[in-house]
């Protein structure tokens, strides 16, 4: 049969785990090329498939083939002392050939019949059309942050600049941000540094208990959870944890083809703005000495946000978002409602 004679009811949706595993890779490294290296060994892992028992990630199977694949990343929330199941949209794709056939749609529904609340990050105009299609709601008030170390190291640029250039620029431009973070930072060594372990991350999860207030969407970042996010990620060794003034940072070390940076995936106290700035500022200058380029940090509070980049200097975007619901009750709650997210949450952290 040609693709062009394919019909919508030939296609039959299943979980990634019922189809044979080279038909998956196949369809990886077609669709995500820049990670088939790693993406065929992680996609159980990053997809949290025990979640819903190997019912997800949802892929198309049509003649043998993958040809459509929507992966999820389900965890819990709290909002006004209920729990909800939740999962971010992540590594939605179908094949060129067959797009434009309804099959985003068809796809998306069946995904959406997992969770309570669904969400998904800054998404490409096709699928968030296919979204839009499926009623989900956009929000802007969320803030990812780049704290600049060597700032035309930043894979944006030194992909498009000559490397002399960058170098004559972060020569410039570097002193400034030293400066800046000098004006803040304390003496951090290696003994700051904990590796992550189940011990260290005890304490860290008794440190950031959620503090239940209304109207305010909290991920549920119980022992399931970081058993999972962390204590079983292929990328545990990179992970770091720093403490000063008796609130942590949960860190990564991170070195892709580019550039060296840091992310921050959690702050355990959220409220204490001067401590936050003081051990961003010193990572950034111990940073600078270890070679780093930069740091990350995602953040839903607006006034943190504000006050970070107004002392810090630092860049600031503000990725969109989507989100829906299955009951309008509910999807009436999220609209009033103000999301407590941190880099952790989501799929921004990059997995080699």
């Amino acid at each position: 049969m040609k693709e062009k004679e394919f019909k919508i009811s030939d296609a039959t949706i299943l979980s990634a785990h019922d189809v044979d595993s080279k038909l998956l890779v196949d369809f990886y490294n077609i669709m995500f090329p820049d990670r088939k290296d790693y993406l065929p060994k992680i996609w159980k892992w990053l997809n949290r498939s025990e979640f819903y028992k190997n019912k997800i990630p949802l892929v198309i199977l049509y003649n043998n083939r993958v040809i459509a694949h929507a992966g999820m990343i389900p965890f819990n929330i709290l909002l006004n002392k209920r729990q909800y199941t939740v999962a971010w949209f992540i590594d939605f794709a179908v094949l060129p050939e067959f797009q434009r056939r309804g099959l985003g749609i068809k796809l998306s529904r069946k995904w959406m019949e997992f969770s309570d609340i669904h969400l998904a990050l800054t998404c490409n105009k096709m699928s968030m059309g296919v979204l839009k299609k499926c009623e989900w709601t956009q929000n802007f008030d969320t803030y990812f942050h780049i704290f600049p170390i060597l700032p035309f190291n930043h894979p944006r640029l030194i992909r498009n600049l000559p490397l002399f250039l960058c170098n004559i620029l972060n020569k410039i431009s570097s002193p400034f941000y030293k400066y800046i973070y000098s004006k803040y930072s304390v003496s951090i060594g290696e003994n700051k540094f904990y590796d992550l372990n189940p011990d260290i991350l005890e304490k860290f999860t008794s440190s950031s208990k959620i503090q239940s207030s209304t109207n305010v969407v909290h991920a549920v970042r119980d022992s399931d959870y970081f058993s999972w996010r962390l204590l079983n990620s292929p990328d545990i060794s990179k992970y770091s944890i720093i403490i000063i003034d008796d609130v942590s940072l949960l860190i990564k070390l991170c070195d892709n083809n580019y550039s060296k940076y840091i992310d921050i995936l959690l702050v355990s106290d959220l409220s204490k703005y001067t401590t936050i700035r003081k051990i961003i500022a010193s990572i950034a200058i111990w940073a600078r000495k270890k070679g780093y380029c930069f740091i990350r940090f995602y953040t839903s509070r607006k006034e943190l946000s504000g006050y970070l980049r107004k002392s810090l200097k630092s860049f600031v975007r503000n990725p969109v978002y989507m989100y829906c619901s299955k009951g309008k009750e509910l999807l009436g709650k999220l609209k009033k409602s103000n999301w407590n997210w941190g880099l952790i949450d989501n799929d921004f952290e990059k997995f080699q």
